[in-house]
């Protein structure tokens, strides 16, 4: 599947890259036989708003991707892909779909889901790579929430389980009893993620605190005493997956390895300076995605009655930092890969489930 940039002055001529990506039938005829081949006739344009250019939001992609060469086979589905960039925001990408009537928008990005919603309010919308779509489409949070927009919009939440990461942090830290959690306050996706951590630690008895650590304004010394305060009070350390904090990372590594603490990241990037994180295949997000676009476009399904849903268990890898774990003389379970070794030789997709009988 081709990915294409266009500029801010080709949008205007969307249509005709639709076009050109197969949305109408045509023959041909081969030189050699003769004999007229009609192609199928595309029945579904989905348009594919990615928010940059990243091996993150590539690797969404290609699941998304497969997933429709697996699902769409007796139709055709043409997938017509635009990256956002300084000469194309996404507001003007999602327009241009809007405008053509695309048979579906697949998002990449919160900005990119943002300018989906503000763009239609009638064609269906698949979100992926955004953690809190409440906040990020305005949704009421004063109640309980059953993960369904009411609107034309659904996706895959790019947030880890959180009651995997609790479940490692007890393997890595027998005798737990409180967990301290280190994020930078102005980074709403980590409250997010934390606000659902503390809520699996009540449940397990786990007293809990939180540590906020300003970045990248704080500090190094400032980081250093606050981290030391806090690994004096606490069993483990948490950082959330895509914290800002990444910038002020080795001095917690460093504190960390001082004061002999277990800390636990909820992503492999972080995970760098952290005794063990987990790996959240980006693939398995965007085949799920697919998944759901089938079912919008072939089964008749409305996105309002779609739950949000979750990354796939099958597809996460609890991983552990080798050079961290000698220093502090850990010995993991078969169970966990060092990081550098797994993510070096990791085929992505390997662990997504896909249906035998669509793959062939």
């Amino acid at each position: 599947m081709s990915i294409k940039k266009i500029s801010v002055v080709t949008i205007c001529i969307l249509s005709l890259v639709l076009t050109l990506c197969g949305c109408e039938s045509k023959d041909n005829t081969t030189s050699t036989t003769n004999t007229t081949v009609k192609e199928p006739k595309i029945e579904y344009t989905i348009g594919v708003c990615q928010g940059g250019q990243s091996t993150y939001y590539d690797q969404i992609l290609a699941g998304f991707t497969t997933a429709v060469n697996d699902n769409f086979q007796e139709e055709k589905a043409a997938i017509n892909t635009v990256i956002a960039d300084e000469g194309i925001p996404t507001d003007a990408i999602c327009q241009g779909f809007s405008q053509n009537n695309v048979s579906l928008i697949f998002t990449i990005g919160e900005n990119s889901l943002v300018s989906a919603h503000n763009a239609t309010t009638t064609i269906p919308i698949v979100g992926t790579a955004v953690m809190d779509y409440q906040k990020a489409l305005n949704l009421p949070t004063d109640k309980d929430w059953d993960k369904k927009t009411g609107q034309n919009i659904t996706g895959i939440s790019s947030v880890p389980n959180m009651a995997d990461i609790l479940s490692m942090m007890i393997e890595v830290t027998p005798n737990i009893n409180s967990v301290g959690i280190l994020y930078c306050p102005e980074d709403k996706d980590s409250e997010y993620q934390n606000h659902i951590l503390e809520k699996y630690l009540d449940q397990a008895g786990i007293k809990w605190k939180e540590y906020e650590l300003y970045s990248p304004s704080m500090s190094n010394q400032a980081v250093r005493e606050i981290v030391s305060y806090a690994a004096g009070e606490s069993s483990a350390l948490f950082i959330p997956a895509e914290s800002k904090l990444i910038e002020k990372m080795g001095v917690i590594r460093n504190v960390a390895l001082e004061k002999n603490i277990p800390t636990v990241a909820g992503d492999e990037y972080i995970g760098a300076d952290t005794l063990c994180s987990m790996y959240d295949d980006p693939y398995d997000q965007g085949y799920k995605a697919g998944e759901m676009a089938y079912e919008i476009l072939k089964s008749g399904k409305k996105p309002q009655n779609i739950a949000i849903a979750s990354p796939s268990a099958d597809a996460e890898q609890k991983l552990y930092e080798g050079e961290i774990a000698e220093k502090m003389n850990y010995k993991f379970t078969k169970s966990f890969k060092e990081r550098n070794d797994f993510l070096s030789t990791y085929k992505i997709g390997s662990k997504t489930k896909r249906d035998n009988q669509q793959t062939k």
